[in-house]
């Protein structure tokens, strides 16, 4: 006999109904993106954004979070600004991408990219023999060149 607890159910329903589950099928991103971006942004029918992770020096990612606070806006903010500006020449980015690719050391940073703008960073990356990475990097590195 299964112990059932006060108020109904047994101890198993009870885990399962605390335990927290990832997201699965067509509405995962939609549900995902309200966890984190809050329900607002998504019922006001946001961009659907893709998560990426970029490495970036210390003292690049340092100098991108004071430049956030004193902007009044965010890393990531600041992160797709420059990366808005830099597709706006993809063969110039491409090119400046290259001394950055395969560059892996460094603090692990999450950013969301809305999907178009990643798609093309991708389909780039791919044309030109780099990385979204090293694109990321050369972006950053253009916009904000007195950041090291």
């Amino acid at each position: 006999m299964t112990p059932t607890k006060p108020g109904g159910g047994t101890t198993a329903d009870m885990v399962r109904a605390s335990v927290i589950r990832r997201p699965t099928g067509a509405a995962a991103p939609i549900r995902a993106a309200a966890t984190f971006q809050g329900s607002d942004a998504v019922a006001a029918g946001a961009e659907p954004m893709m998560r990426t992770t970029l490495q970036l020096s210390p003292t690049s990612r340092t100098a991108l979070k004071r430049l956030a606070l004193d902007g009044d806006t965010t890393m990531s903010g600041l992160i797709r600004a420059a990366v808005v500006a830099g597709m706006e020449r993809p063969d110039e980015l491409a090119t400046a991408s290259l001394e950055h690719r395969r560059v892996s050391a460094g603090v692990r940073t999450t950013l969301d990219i809305p999907r178009e703008l990643h798609r093309s960073l991708k389909r780039l990356a791919a044309d030109r023999d780099t990385s979204v990475q090293a694109l990321l990097i050369a972006a950053i590195s253009r916009t904000h060149p007195n950041m090291e």
